[in-house]
């Protein structure tokens, strides 16, 4: 959901089929290390998760379930059908600029390792490391001192913490010199929870 609220944030169309759905920690970087590949497979729906977690929310709240390739599941938490998933998800990946890719990883949900957060601190993208608390290993990686798991709170808990015009324009979350007094005359935002 975060990466929604970006869009909306700065009035954009989704380019990018990560709207309304989630991929656990294990899968997002699975698909991270080759991700054209998976987004070029197609979406084979199924009844059940290999993580017991999500069959557990999907008894009380159903939602399509995909894997792309065999190895990457997609939890379509915000739709209501197979049909509605499939047709957002392929109109949103023709989007996709693949020459300017940038990546948001909160790593600490959804099976989110240290050793999952320190690979994707490697990743050759323009990223965005969201932690509760700090991982060695990841000195790149933003702390967000009021942590929620709720992706569109957690946009607006975050933004005192990073510089989401640097990292848009640059792939750098560091604050440069005058966004970083702007956020501090102007406030950070409506804070969340």
């Amino acid at each position: 959901m975060l990466g929604a609220e970006v869009y909306k944030y700065v009035g954009m169309p989704f380019n990018t089929p990560f709207i309304g759905l989630f991929l656990m920690g294990p899968c997002y970087l699975e698909l991270l290390r080759n991700p054209q590949h998976y987004l070029s497979q197609e979406l084979v729906f199924q009844q059940t998760s290999r993580y017991d977690e999500i069959n557990r929310i999907r008894e009380k709240n159903p939602y399509p379930l995909a894997t792309l390739g065999g190895k990457v599941e997609v939890d379509f938490l915000h739709y209501h059908s197979e049909q509605e998933a499939r047709e957002k998800w392929q109109r949103r990946v023709a989007r996709i600029n693949w020459n300017n890719l940038l990546v948001k990883f909160d790593g600490s949900k959804d099976g989110a390792t240290p050793e999952l957060v320190r690979e994707f601190a490697q990743m050759p993208y323009k990223r965005l490391l969201l932690l509760k608390e700090s991982v060695p290993g990841t000195d790149q990686a933003v702390l967000v001192r009021h942590y929620t798991t709720n992706g569109a709170h957690m946009f607006y808990n975050s933004l005192a913490e990073y510089d989401l015009v640097n990292w848009l324009n640059t792939g750098n979350p560091a604050f440069t010199p005058a966004n970083w007094l702007m956020a501090k005359l102007l406030g950070s935002g409506v804070e969340r929870q």
